[in-house]
């Protein structure tokens, strides 16, 4: 048989043609749609620590991605309406390609949010945002740079996905294309036109998705493995903790306290190496504390534990008189407190992060001013003249509208630190704030410091800068083992130190 040009333009041209396409693009875009959607709300299930939230996802994306899709249609078109719901064929068409469509979203949301930096999460948490708030405006934004890809190829998937329907007289456009073949008799030249059809649409998204890529620069980061860590109860505390919080609940009334901050045999275990253990520390209020120790020894997991970032495998924290992420229950253990009032707790405890964590999708400007919008209920205006504030104060009121990657390390640095004034805490923690730096920038961010110290901000400083941490610290610590080995005022800690680590320590950094 000859090829027939007229047979293939009067089928290219057909208005059953172009109703089929455009039946084709509508139901493509709401199964997509329905199963972005899905992806999106199981993908967190199925990271999640709990096992009852978590197992759901995986049998639900276990389930629509194990069968094929052509029987999940016919189970929606004939199976369904005989347990008693009926469905017509447009109805079991869009939950067939939904659902199936929603648990390979599902795996691609999940690794998208698992290429999300854990320190992210950390930085909005530190805030006092709540988890919502967290996964909503700082980790899914950032997730879709990684989503918006694979999301493409599965859109273009579903376009071609469509013609299953034809399983079940869908009108869409290969069932059409079938009905006109099979009246003109020429199937080669309708078959071909139907196939320029979705060449067209498939090309047509290809144009979009690549705009799409463009405009969200797809980054890769380290993964983290779960996206909240687990604070369960402890049914069993040590005498002298059930002390320790007892005697924190007794002056709590009190207008003034000693120490702003205190620590009860404060334990964490990685495996079988003890982070720390048994740590008892106290900061007054006003005071400038300098923490210094090899590397390893839990500098950082300490502070951690201070803003409840590390949940603790024992002892407690306690800030201006509370107990920070739990509670002395009435049986005598520790049990967590709620999302809510560990946010509020966090609020007072400012974080400045070795690694800066900025929010990469903001600028400097709304990496500042959206805790205080969302947490502190500013209005927007209001938010954004604090913002302008904080980052003059930082001497970066020039770079508002600057993304993170437009600024370096040590702008980066201070805009970390002007974010976490902006809780306006009564705490703040520096976890090596210089160490990521090169030596020209580090001097902006040890200036920002001092001035901290001169108005009178309470300050736990983990450290290399000895020299400095020496001319603005009341106090210093050193840590070994996952324990606080010596701590003294400073001109007692360098000329009179007690202990024979702490001296050997000394004398190779001086």
């Amino acid at each position: 048989m000859s090829w027939g040009w007229s047979y293939f333009f009067d089928a290219l041209t057909s208005q059953q043609m172009l109703r089929a396409a455009w039946t084709t693009i509508w139901v493509a875009v709401v199964a997509q749609a329905m199963g972005t959607l899905i992806g999106i709300l199981v993908a967190p299930t199925m990271l999640s620590s709990n096992p009852l939230v978590r197992a759901p996802g995986w049998g639900y994306r276990w389930l629509f991605q194990g069968t094929p899709l052509l029987v999940q249609i016919l189970a929606f078109f004939a199976v369904v309406p005989q347990l008693g719901i009926p469905l017509g064929i447009v109805a079991s068409g869009l939950l067939a390609l939904g659902l199936n469509e929603g648990a390979r979203m599902a795996e691609i949301v999940r690794a998208g949010l698992l290429s999300v930096d854990s320190g992210q999460r950390d930085a909005a948490q530190s805030l006092g945002m709540p988890r919502w708030q967290v996964f909503f405006l700082i980790v899914l934004p950032q997730a879709v740079k990684v989503i918006i890809p694979p999301l493409g190829n599965n859109f273009n998937y579903m376009l071609k996905a469509t013609s299953l329907l034809a399983a079940i007289s869908f009108a869409e456009l290969l069932r059409v294309s079938q009905q006109i073949a099979q009246f003109t008799t020429r199937p080669l030249e309708v078959y071909s036109a139907a196939a320029i059809y979705y060449l067209a649409m498939t090309s047509g998204w290809d144009a979009i998705q690549r705009h799409l890529e463009k405009w969200s620069s797809p980054t890769r980061q380290r993964p983290g493995q779960q996206l909240w860590p687990r604070r369960v109860r402890r049914a069993e505390t040590s005498l002298e903790l059930r002390e320790f919080a007892e005697r924190l609940s007794a002056r709590k009334p009190r207008a003034t306290q000693a120490a702003i901050l205190e620590t009860c045999g404060l334990r964490k275990k990685f495996g079988d190496h003890a982070a720390l253990d048994g740590i008892d520390f106290s900061v007054r209020p006003g005071e400038v504390v300098a923490i210094i120790g090899p590397s390893g020894c839990g500098k950082t997991t300490f502070l951690r534990c201070l803003n409840g970032l590390v949940v603790p495998d024992g002892g407690a924290v306690a800030v201006a008189g509370e107990i920070v992420g739990s509670r002395l229950d009435g049986a005598g253990g520790l049990s967590p407190v709620s999302t809510r009032i560990m946010n509020s707790q966090r609020q007072e405890i400012g974080f400045v992060f070795q690694r800066f964590h900025l929010f990469r999708h903001l600028t400097a400007r709304r990496n500042i001013s959206l805790a205080l919008r969302l947490v502190r209920r500013l209005s927007r205006e209001r938010a954004d003249a604090q913002a302008i504030e904080l980052l003059e104060k930082v001497g970066l009121a020039e770079k508002a509208n600057a993304y993170p990657h437009q600024l370096s390390g040590g702008q980066q640095q201070r805009v970390a630190i002007a974010r976490a004034l902006a809780m306006k805490p009564n705490l703040m923690l520096f976890d090596e704030p210089t160490s990521a730096l090169d030596p020209e920038t580090v001097i902006d961010i040890l200036d920002v410091i001092r001035r901290l110290v001169r108005d009178g901000m309470t300050i736990i400083l983990v450290t290399h800068e000895i020299g400095f941490a020496r001319e603005i610290a009341d106090r210093f610590v050193f840590m070994s083992g996952g324990r606080i080995v010596e701590q003294a005022p400073t001109e007692e800690f360098f000329n009179r130190s007690r202990d024979e680590r702490t001296q050997e320590f000394l004398e190779k950094l001086i």
